[in-house]
């Protein structure tokens, strides 16, 4: 029987394989980057977010001091812009980066809310859990409040203004732990809702004495 090749009329040459055409520099690029683009997108992302992250830590001008503002109205823009600027005037650098920030905090939190309104009442307990989160936390070192003697009543948070804790059983009035924003470095300053403001200082039970130092420097500059 006759081989395939003979009978096909294959020649010896018919069986060499093709040389692959060697691609041009040009080519060979493009055939690489047809192939590959997606992994050099994800990688240039992925360096792109890196690099934002460690530029925007080290760039990150980092709180001198953070402050509570709780009202019983939620306080306004205006006022929080005006209290953060002579805060930060009046306060000093005491991290050493150069710069004085002081973070104000704001919490809407009215106390005696009757709890109908279950839209009211949801906000009023995540405030509630803000305030907590700040007390345990150990952030404000001062508060600026709007209702002190309803929030020493109900957490028996101030120090006294002679910089000592409150003594079980003790009878405060708003005077002893409390001075009007009018009276302080503050002076001026108003919201929007027109309510009278006092600024206290947190309980020194369970905080570090780092800060209580610093929250008592910028205590002094404003009273």
């Amino acid at each position: 029987m006759a081989s395939y090749r003979y009978e096909r009329n294959i020649s010896p040459e018919d069986l060499v394989p093709e040389k692959t055409r060697e691609l041009t520099p040009a080519e060979a690029r493009a055939n690489w980057w047809h192939y590959h683009w997606y992994y050099v997108v994800l990688i240039a992302a992925a360096v792109l977010a890196v690099g934002y992250f460690v530029w925007s830590r080290v760039t990150e001008v980092k709180p001198d001091y953070t402050v509570a503002v709780v009202g019983r109205i939620d306080p306004d823009a205006a006022f929080l812009s005006e209290v953060e600027t002579k805060l930060e005037a009046a306060a000093d650098d005491v991290n050493g980066d150069g710069k004085v920030k002081v973070n104000v905090k704001s919490i809407w939190l009215a106390l005696d809310y009757d709890g109908q309104d279950s839209s009211l009442r949801k906000l009023m307990e995540s405030s509630e859990d803000k305030l907590n989160s700040d007390f345990y936390l150990c952030e404000s070192m001062i508060f600026i409040v709007d209702d002190p003697a309803a929030m020493e009543q109900r957490y028996g948070c101030f120090r006294l203004l002679d910089g000592t804790d409150p003594q079980e059983g003790d009878s405060l009035s708003v005077s002893d732990f409390a001075v009007l924003l009018d009276d302080t470095a503050l002076a001026g300053v108003q919201s929007k809702s027109g309510a009278e403001w006092y600024v206290a200082r947190r309980l020194s039970e369970g905080v570090e004495e780092e800060s209580l130092t610093t929250g008592d420097a910028l205590w002094e500059k404003l009273i």
